[in-house]
């Protein structure tokens, strides 16, 4: 434990020394021993492209050799193998930053952890090859942006229902909106406009209309007591939601709380933006949301502070993966990516499947 602690605080005093360079036009050597490893990773971790040792190698061979892969896992395997091979035994990288650039600083970070020689080369001249905001903007290198990869996703269950979709968004999210993609046509959308979550939900899905038919009959004949329970409206299957990362706290259970289980609940990945701990998803219980296979364990192993700087530096570190992988040599590559499912061609942009996973409680506990 000693030596974990004093390995992280030799790297932190790193970081400091590099980030007092940032300012100024100097080349930086970032050396990794390469025969040196950053700790036991399991086969998945490997798929990840997190960091690279020799060790990598010795334990994708031996589940090749095993018979528990059937033959799509097995080419895939052998793909890995064959790529952690070439980024091994590439002897230096580069990467030309910008000191003024954005994100420098976390970039100095990941050079660290990904276990490779990098050389660092500082010139004030050369423009930013990230954009400013990660999210929204596409990356360089890659087919679309995260939230356009997003609205695929969403768009994908939408073209296989049946039945009219309500979509409940925010002012700013139009543009999505107009995106959106379904085999039936009735799409009835309904802007955000209120400051109260309970009586917006209670009146778009037909709550209100279901007291106001009570009270006309129960008008007719005013001495007949009836049961009644308010119930939303028949016509709808699925409710798709594009909000302000903090209105979906409050939406989410106000639409619940009239609608029950009667509708699907289908989140924007904007959602995410504004959890801190994991448990803070269960105020989505039972609805939607774009998240990937890598980010599902790390919610159910609790390592989260914050699921926006997270996503955030996750589509940092593969832009930064592609870099590596470009340079090395790489052909094609399938990454167990932090946004999404990364698919890389080295003739072609690059790809990414973001799967639509319903938030429960088997999801955010192990």
């Amino acid at each position: 434990m000693a030596f974990k602690k004093n390995k992280y605080l030799k790297h932190f005093i790193s970081l400091i020394i590099l980030a007092s360079c940032s300012t100024i036009s100097k080349d930086i050597n970032v050396n990794s021993v390469k025969s040196s490893d950053t700790g036991p990773k399991d086969f998945q971790e490997i798929f990840d492209y997190q960091s690279f040792s020799f060790s990598d190698l010795e334990k994708i061979q031996k589940i090749i050799d095993s018979d528990y892969l059937n033959q799509e896992q097995s080419r895939d395997a052998k793909l890995l193998k064959k790529n952690y091979k070439k980024i091994l035994s590439k002897k230096n990288y580069s990467l030309k930053l910008n000191p003024n650039q954005k994100y420098s600083k976390e970039l100095i970070k990941l050079i660290y952890q990904i276990n490779l020689p990098v050389q660092i080369l500082w010139d004030e001249k050369t423009q930013s090859s990230l954009p400013e905001n990660l999210f929204i903007d596409k990356i360089n290198g890659f087919c679309s942006s995260l939230y356009d990869d997003a609205l695929t996703s969403i768009n994908k269950i939408l073209v296989q229902s049946s039945g009219s979709i309500l979509v409940i968004y925010s002012r700013e999210y139009i543009s999505f909106i107009k995106n959106l993609k379904s085999n039936n046509s009735n799409l009835i959308s309904v802007e955000y406009d209120s400051s109260n979550f309970q009586e917006f939900s209670a009146q778009v899905l037909g709550i209100y209309s279901s007291e106001k038919r009570f009270k006309n009959i129960s008008s007719l004949n005013p001495n007949q007591n009836i049961n009644f329970i308010p119930r939303p409206r028949s016509d709808l299957n699925q409710v798709v939601i594009f909000l302000n990362p903090q209105e979906y706290k409050s939406m989410i259970p106000a639409l619940r709380y009239h609608g029950g289980s009667h509708f699907k609940y289908i989140n924007f990945i904007s959602s995410l933006e504004d959890i801190g701990s994991s448990m803070q998803l269960m105020d989505y219980e039972d609805s939607w949301n774009p998240i990937s296979k890598y980010l599902t364990t790390k919610i159910k192993k609790d390592e989260l502070e914050s699921l926006e700087k997270f996503l955030e530096l996750g589509a940092l570190h593969e832009w930064f993966s592609i870099q590596l992988l470009k340079q090395a040599g790489v052909k094609s590559a399938k990454i167990n990516g932090i946004t999404g499912s990364i698919l890389y061609q080295s003739n072609a942009c690059t790809k990414r499947d973001i799967p639509m996973q319903k938030i429960s409680s088997d999801l955010i506990s192990s």
